[in-house]
């Protein structure tokens, strides 16, 4: 064996151990990350076929440096040499079916599917191997049927990844997606060097003859390591799309349960703590306004003559009467018990107060269910003026000054409050 055989068999052997342990490697980290794929069965797929290939490497690498330091160097008629051939090259297809399936998963969007088609595909894996192996004298015969499997695989494969709608575009996709279009101009390369060992008659461009003695395992290597990157930046970015989804429904429901910790459970109004964090404030903060405060006069004669339950909806029935009366910037808050505020941005007393009067005389009667009773509803009102944010607390004073100042005297003036409770049909 001259030197120059010799170099290119060192090479050849080197780069084929180089391979297996970049494949070996792939696969712990592929194992690794399993536990963060579930849910992400193309992940698992992707994950068998580096296992498929490393056995298939392993299979070469005993076949070209450990087995003919024990059985002879052989040859292309010794049952190891072809049960090693065997291997490799149904490891090498598994590979590229398992490719195959984990793509058309990651097609669908991650859902399991049954694909029944890969069951035949298995099939014709294995005979696919049988027959390249027996039909041929050399490893190169049985790469060049394994490449045309390689070229439909591989150009399969990118155009699915490189063809994804706009919205699952994204790195690892396009770097995935690139590889695969790389390895099938590879591939295609190796073939037209190739076809001499099926096609004696034809003679390939010794250029391209060069690849397959040794470069073509680096080429293998250094392309399979990226397509591996391309995979675990596609299972990543799956991996932060679920998680920026959890981020904003915890979002969505804090805010929710933010929001509900501001509104009064009854009315739906919004609550003292609204109030004093400044909740539903933001028109009136940049402006000045008015802040009304309203008392139910008929709610204690309400709850004491037909109970709390129908107090109850007296003030749900004040509430809704006062939204739908109010501008989009006025705001209603209920203090509690019986006792409401309206904050009013760009308002002024006489007409804020008008108004709200206005809205309550002319509310219809809230008729009870269970009888032939209504309840008109009758509120004490009170206004004042605030000229900015930080004089609400003094307007609140006054206004709640005014309010019951005007119901000391319709107390007065009506100490039974005649015409609050109506009773129907003569009772």
């Amino acid at each position: 064996m001259g030197i120059n055989s010799i170099d290119a068999h060192l090479l050849l052997n080197f780069g084929l151990v180089s391979q297996l342990a970049a494949a070996v490697l792939l696969v712990v980290l592929f194992l690794l990350l399993r536990r963060h794929a579930l849910r992400r069965p193309y992940f698992r797929a992707w994950s068998s076929a580096w296992v498929a290939l490393a056995i298939g490497l392993a299979a070469l690498t005993l076949r070209y440096n450990l087995l003919p330091l024990v059985l002879g160097q052989g040859s292309g008629m010794d049952r190891w040499v072809t049960g090693c051939n065997f291997i490799y090259q149904f490891g090498k297809l598994a590979f590229l079916l398992l490719l195959l399936h984990g793509t058309l998963l990651y097609l669908k969007g991650g859902a399991q599917g049954s694909f029944g088609i890969l069951r035949w595909l298995w099939a014709g894996v294995g005979a696919i191997t049988l027959a390249s192996v027996l039909a041929s004298s050399s490893l190169q015969a049985v790469m060049f049927w394994q490449g045309l499997c390689n070229l439909a695989v591989f150009v399969f494969c990118a155009i699915a990844m490189l063809a994804l709608p706009k919205s699952r575009r994204s790195l690892g996709t396009r770097t995935a997606g690139t590889v695969l279009a790389a390895m099938a101009l590879l591939w295609l390369a190796y073939l037209m060097a190739l076809v001499s060992t099926v096609l004696p008659q034809v003679h390939a461009a010794a250029g391209v003859e060069a690849l397959l003695n040794g470069p073509n395992n680096y080429l293998d290597l250094i392309l399979g390591m990226l397509l591996a990157f391309g995979m675990v930046l596609v299972l990543f970015e799956d991996l932060r799309r679920e998680i920026d989804t959890a981020h904003r429904e915890l979002r969505v429901a804090h805010e929710q349960l933010l929001r509900e910790s501001y509104l009064d459970a009854l009315t739906g109004a919004y609550n003292r703590r609204a109030l004093s964090e400044g909740t539903g404030l933001e028109d009136a903060k940049g402006s000045f306004g008015v802040l009304v405060a309203l008392d139910v006069d008929n709610l204690k004669d309400v709850n004491d003559a037909y109970g709390h339950k129908h107090g109850d909806a007296l003030l749900r029935h004040l509430a809704s009467v006062l939204r739908a009366g109010l501008r989009p910037s006025d705001k209603l808050y209920r203090m509690g018990g019986d006792e409401f505020l309206v904050v009013m941005p760009r308002a002024v007393v006489r007409t804020a107060a008008a108004r709200i009067r206005e809205i309550i005389a002319n509310a219809p009667s809230l008729r009870l269910p269970d009888g032939d009773v209504s309840l008109e509803l009758r509120a004490s009102v009170g206004a004042a003026e605030f000229a900015s944010i930080e004089e609400l607390d003094i307007a609140l004073h006054l206004a709640d000054r005014s309010m019951y100042d005007q119901k000391r005297a319709s107390h007065q003036q009506h100490p039974v409050l005649p015409g609050t409770v109506r009773l129907e049909n003569g009772h």
